[in-house]
């Protein structure tokens, strides 16, 4: 057999024969990357809860880990515009991104819109609907992907290219679209069950507000504070979540007080002494049942444990005290301080400071006590006494 000449104005020698196969490899395994790449963005996605996040998320993978020239997750407005709600790209960033709008129905991106589909465009001079701005000038191929959040349509995402035929294949796009709509959707379902939540912690809140209105306004008072200390601290989102809810419902249990002992103006029998302790007991037992504040419970429970082991209810000492417990009670102390009780008036400023300091090291935490006074010294622009560690 005779083998075939090769067409003309080929080269036939075997470097030049393997090129076609040596550019399938590549092919092959550039998409093997993107696959593996889209398999841990959409497990990095279904780990958030803040949409922004998530927009912002896939738009950085797609522009870092990709290479992308230009990439955005873009929003439809209730006006019928869309915008960037996030971007990668230094030219379009330059340009100002976060100011830019259009149309829902202009260009590309409105072409998409319109047909509910995939717009693969390699050659953006070719196509009328191609909408040229300043923050685009230097794209030539442009791709756009819906973004579905359940049944509504959230926008898309955009990818743009400075040269023709750089797109082959819109699958990863859409794999990637299709990840950030069920981020986004499970972000809904999870804002949604915490609004849920919420108006669990007020109907709790109010039953204890009609029990002792001092404690209600009390445990509101603190949550600012605790959550300005837990941030400091270096607590995540997630952990100050739960400090919040420990400073909102720390005094639960004293539901179970009666009021001649809460509002009692002398000093309490022992007796009575005793029935206030066991509030801490009684809060975590009311708000065990509620599964959404499993981990709220430790707080509630351990909110009057001193740093010495002196506290209550298990005498627990130190760093085995939770954090967020620890955090509660030095901003339960200064608010109990600083506000009028039955029993005496309330102390000034500097002497509840004072006594905090004094108590660092037995009662308290002194490395929350020291970022309790920072926090307080960034409300009133006045310097506060740091609290003097033992060697």
């Amino acid at each position: 057999m005779v083998a075939a000449a090769p067409p003309p104005g080929t080269d036939a020698s075997p470097a030049t024969r393997i090129v076609p196969g040596f550019n399938q490899h590549e092919r092959l395994t550039k998409r093997t990357r993107q696959l593996m790449l889209a398999d841990a963005l959409g497990a990095r996605l279904a780990a958030m809860t803040d949409p922004l996040h998530i927009a912002r998320a896939a738009v950085e993978e797609l522009h870092r880990e990709f290479g992308y020239f230009l990439c955005a997750a873009v929003k439809l407005r209730d006006n019928d515009y869309v915008f960037a709600a996030a971007s990668g790209g230094a030219d379009f960033q330059r340009e100002g991104a976060n100011r830019w709008s259009q149309p829902r129905d202009a260009g590309i991106i409105g072409r998409a819109l319109r047909e509910r589909t995939v717009v693969l465009c390699n050659d953006v001079t070719r196509d009328p609907t191609f909408c040229a701005v300043a923050e685009t000038a230097s794209t030539r191929s442009e791709l756009v992907a819906p973004v579905w959040v359940g049944e509504r349509l959230w926008g898309v995402l955009n990818l743009e290219e400075a040269h023709v035929d750089a797109f082959d294949d819109a699958r990863l796009l859409e794999t990637v679209a299709d990840q950030v709509g069920s981020a986004l959707r499970s972000a809904e379902l999870y804002a949604r069950l915490e609004r849920a939540y919420l108006g669990t912690a007020e109907a709790l809140a109010a039953a204890l507000e009609a029990k002792d209105a001092y404690t209600a306004e009390h445990a509101k008072s603190i949550v600012s504070w605790a959550h300005a200390v837990g941030s400091r601290l270096g607590m995540d989102q997630a952990a100050l979540c739960t400090l919040r809810y420990g400073a909102i419902f720390h005094d639960i249990g004293k539901i179970a007080v009666p009021e001649a002992i809460l509002n009692k103006r002398g000093p309490l029998a022992a007796e009575e002494w005793e029935i206030v302790k066991r509030h801490t007991i009684v809060g975590e037992q009311i708000l065990a049942p509620v599964e959404f504040l499993a981990d709220v419970l430790p707080i509630v429970r351990h909110e009057h444990e001193s740093w010495d082991g002196s506290g209550y209810p298990d005498g627990l000492r130190g760093s085995s005290i939770p954090l967020g417990a620890r955090i509660v009670l030095v901003c339960d102390a200064y608010h109990a301080m600083t506000s009028d009780r039955p029993y005496r008036l309330a102390l000034g400023s500097r002497q509840a400071i004072g006594e905090l300091v004094d108590h660092a090291c037995t009662q308290f935490d002194p490395l929350v006590v020291d970022t309790f006074l920072s926090v307080l010294a960034d409300e009133s622009a006045e310097p506060v006494p740091a609290v003097a560690r033992e060697a």
